[in-house]
């Protein structure tokens, strides 16, 4: 919440932002059917894709078509891992079918129940799987005798316009990395990935395929599904493993985020969430005259503990206990405290000027840390002595749910 702090009478002038949860639209789930109602249903048609992005295409078509964009299996796919035998065979020929556009491909399995499970892992590994929304699969009996069982996806696009768009995106990809520059460490190239996604990418229910990376790299606009997967997608691409997550947040609404590995250890982003014009009200007067900072790093590379503080995880496969926080960013930034500790408070605020921040935002360890800091710098108003020039009051965020606080300069 943005709030206002004046110095002396302590009083606290407020204006509310508003915290909220959008509905996500995760992908539509299969239709199991009998051999006798095997017909196929119609593909759902798509928006055309606009000239100056065909032009866009033509101008970089001598680019190399990244590895993602094409459907192979040469990288990390943590879904996949979790799988047994059986159900990583069947995972490949599900996704054999989806990127052959087989019709009726005969599964390995006899139960026809297997296939939805498979096909979550198959779309969670896979972002680069942009026009498919869901299957049929078909049950073929003799008698009371199962003898096959059939897989066909249902697709949202044709092939002609899956390679249009597989040119497209992978220019915009490809564009994307070649303004990376040579980090040092994953920490540098998620964070570069993380901030890039989010100042190129308005948050838009009304944004066209917004359940696919399309929405993000044709349209600049979608929803959590297309972050995530955009994010993964140039996760991948730069060589950090990635995989979608789905679940909850408070309000009860569908979410989707990524789980990373990064400089060897697991963390949970969400990107979405990391768009700060996402959870603000447009009334709020920081946010209209340019002054509130577009990126949220609260829910950049956080634990399992951090993370389900707000969200809650639905994912069928298992997800690590994610408990490192080496590559945090508040951690890398020393801006995570364990204690009230007015010293490095002050080289906080100090480093900011020095660098031209706009804005400090300090993380905490705990609720009995953030509430201690927050008497101390509020209650008690020694913000003051860390401000440079003649303040007579400060405008802050404070978050309660993700123990943080922000104060502009």
């Amino acid at each position: 919440m943005r709030r206002r702090a004046k110095r002396k009478t302590g009083l606290l002038l407020f204006a509310a932002a508003v915290m909220i949860a959008l509905p996500a639209s995760l992908w539509a789930a299969g239709r199991q059917i009998s051999v006798q109602e095997a017909e196929q249903e119609e593909a759902v048609p798509s928006e055309r894709i606009d000239t100056d992005h065909v032009r866009m295409a033509e101008s970089l078509a001598a680019l190399p078509l990244q590895e993602a964009v094409q459907g192979t299996l040469n990288r990390t796919e943590y879904a996949y891992g979790c799988l047994s035998e059986s159900g990583k065979r069947l995972y490949r020929e599900i996704l054999d079918a989806i990127t052959g556009f087989l019709e009726d491909a005969e599964l390995s399995t006899r139960d026809s129940s297997a296939v939805g499970d498979v096909m979550e892992c198959v779309m969670a590994d896979h972002p680069e799987i942009f026009y498919v929304d869901g299957y049929n699969c078909t049950t073929h009996t003799l008698g009371d005798e199962v003898v096959k069982v059939t897989f066909t996806a249902r697709y949202t696009l044709d092939k002609s316009q899956v390679e249009e768009r597989k040119v497209l995106i992978a220019a915009c990809v490809t564009e994307v990395l070649n303004g990376m520059g040579d980090p040092a460490d994953d920490y540098e190239k998620l964070k570069y990935l993380y901030e890039y996604l989010i100042e190129n990418t308005d948050y838009d229910l009304n944004a066209p395929e917004n359940q696919t990376i399309c929405s993000v790299f044709l349209y600049n606009r979608s929803v959590c599904q297309g972050y995530a997967k955009a994010f993964q997608l140039l996760c991948m691409e730069a060589g950090i493993p990635s995989v979608l997550v789905t679940g909850t947040v408070p309000s009860g609404e569908g979410h989707a985020w990524n789980l990373v590995y990064a400089d060897g250890d697991w963390y949970y982003v969400d990107p979405t969430w990391g768009d700060a014009r996402y959870r603000m009200s447009d009334p709020d007067p920081a946010w209209k005259s340019g002054k509130l900072p577009e990126v949220n790093y609260d829910y950049f590379l956080v634990t399992t503990r951090m993370i389900t503080r707000t969200h809650r995880i639905t994912s069928l496969f298992t997800l690590p206990e994610c408990t490192s926080m080496t590559d945090n960013y508040y951690v890398r930034r020393d801006a995570y405290f364990t204690e009230a500790d007015g010293e490095k408070i002050a080289r906080l605020f100090q480093n900011a000027y020095e660098q031209g921040e706009e804005m400090v935002t300090l993380k905490c360890a705990d609720g009995e840390v953030y509430e201690q800091l927050r008497r101390k710098l509020l209650d008690d108003q020694e913000i003051f002595r860390y401000l440079k020039g003649n303040h007579t009051s400060v405008a802050y965020i404070d978050s309660r749910d993700q123990l943080s606080l922000g104060f502009w300069l």
